[in-house]
């Protein structure tokens, strides 16, 4: 399914590290239509002196994410810069399609990971934006099997969630909310995990407006500030005619002057000791 008229969301996100660190907020802000999306996001970057000083935080240029299906083309965008970049969307195999390359592969290799997702309506029910919202409390468990070297791990969100489509027309028929993801990461040379997966209950469908988690001893919390279905003005969807196509865009700040120092520093340090005596 794909979205009907017109739906625009504006979120926050917050993160307190493991030490008790508060990282500033980052805001998004999504324009979505059937056959087109904008997704506005600013972030900040954070930068230190040396491993015990303070944090220092800039903000990052002002980007949009815009993706055309109507166009088969995906467009990244820099407006301080008045630069972008674009790419084709992918093209993934419909669902008839999927079984018979998977048998032509043969029998997969035995599962590392077991992530197990455990998922508890609370019955609470309250309103948001004018729609009913149910409480939802998701426990995922990530357990090592054999060949992993992964260690264990645990993440509970406790979230709102309403029933609220936001696809697009060019979605892969895989990418409902209700689907398994894992991030995997491994070192050059390693195999990467291949994980099986388990439910116990049944899963989360809806869209997230209220949360917090607590992955890897961090708390994120993501909150919808804003939800309408106004009509949203076409060119808000277009890349503005005067900016430049360029191979990559720029998606970090400028540092601040005394990191900028440290760097050419570091850097005439470094070739000192390089050259020959």
């Amino acid at each position: 399914m794909a979205v009907v008229g017109s739906l625009t969301l504006r979120g926050v996100r917050r993160q307190t590290l493991p030490d008790g660190r508060r990282l500033p907020p980052t805001e998004t802000t999504e324009y979505i239509q059937a056959d087109r999306k904008r997704e506005e996001h600013r972030g900040f970057f954070g930068y230190r002196l040396h491993s015990h000083g303070r944090d220092m935080y800039r903000p990052g240029p002002r980007t949009a994410l815009v993706t055309r299906c109507d166009l088969k083309t995906v467009f990244l965008v820099n407006f301080d810069d008045r630069e972008y970049t674009a790419w084709p969307i992918e093209e993934f195999p419909k669902r008839d399609e999927v079984r018979p390359r998977a048998a032509a592969l043969g029998q997969p290799p035995a599962p590392t990971v077991l992530v197990e997702t455990e998922t508890i309506d609370t019955g609470e029910r309250r309103e948001f934006f004018g729609r009913p919202a149910r409480h939802v409390i998701t426990t995922t468990r990530v357990v090592p099997l054999p060949g992993s070297r992964r260690r264990e791990s645990r993440t509970v969100t406790d979230g709102w969630y309403i029933d609220l489509d936001t696809g697009l027309s060019c979605d892969p028929w895989g990418s409902a909310r209700s689907g398994h993801a894992f991030l995997s990461s491994h070192l050059q040379g390693d195999q990467p995990d291949r994980p099986t997966f388990k439910n116990i209950g049944e899963p989360e469908r809806g869209y997230v407006v209220l949360s917090r988690s607590t992955p890897d001893g961090s708390v994120v919390e993501l909150e919808v500030t804003h939800l309408s279905t106004v009509a949203i003005e076409p060119a808000l969807f277009d890349v503005p005619a005067h900016f430049s196509l360029v191979e990559q865009i720029r998606q970090d700040p400028v540092p601040p002057l005394v990191i900028r120092l440290k760097q050419v520093y570091d850097g005439l340090n470094h070739r000192a000791r390089m050259r020959p005596e």
